[in-house]
């Protein structure tokens, strides 16, 4: 629809930089409390379901800790799986196509599962996750990296 439009906003002075101070001061207060509450939700549905179960610090502070730690270890631990696959599928030739694709996330999430039961959730006292709750949790992980990962291919010219 705006493929061959050019649109041109012109913002300049004062209200250029209150607009940029805005959008960075929204991005920040999200990067923040999205994983937080996104996970705290997620978290209400794993223990409505015995998938896992937390136990939560006195103080906010330790909570956030703990936890943000965490995370942090699960996204660490699903960026090294997906560097060791993008290693491997390029070692063989491989094209990246949809069931190259496929395949690679399946075996993503059950090397992320096996790596989380045995490693993270031992080393987090108190936090246990059951086998289900962890295949759950990664097949969910890794759908919300493939549609923020999806790339439209741009269709081959013929004429050229």
């Amino acid at each position: 629809m705006f493929k061959n439009r050019k649109i041109k906003i012109r913002v300049s002075g004062w209200s250029a930089l209150l607009i940029l101070i805005m959008i960075l001061l929204l991005a920040l207060f999200l990067v923040a409390t999205v994983p937080l509450f996104g996970f705290y939700g997620l978290y209400n549905l794993f223990a409505k379901y015995d998938l896992a179960s937390i136990q939560i610090f006195e103080h906010w502070y330790r909570n956030g800790f703990y936890f943000g730690w965490f995370l942090l270890l699960i996204a660490a631990m699903m960026f090294l799986v997906d560097f060791i696959n993008l290693f491997v599928v390029a070692s063989f030739n491989l094209l990246w196509s949809k069931p190259v694709a496929m395949i690679s996330y399946i075996v993503q999430t059950a090397v992320c599962a096996i790596l989380f039961k045995s490693l993270l959730v031992m080393s987090f006292s108190r936090i246990d996750v059951t086998w289900t709750g962890s295949i759950i949790l990664f097949v969910l992980l890794y759908i919300i990296v493939a549609v923020f990962s999806y790339e439209k291919s741009e269709p081959s010219n013929k004429n050229d």
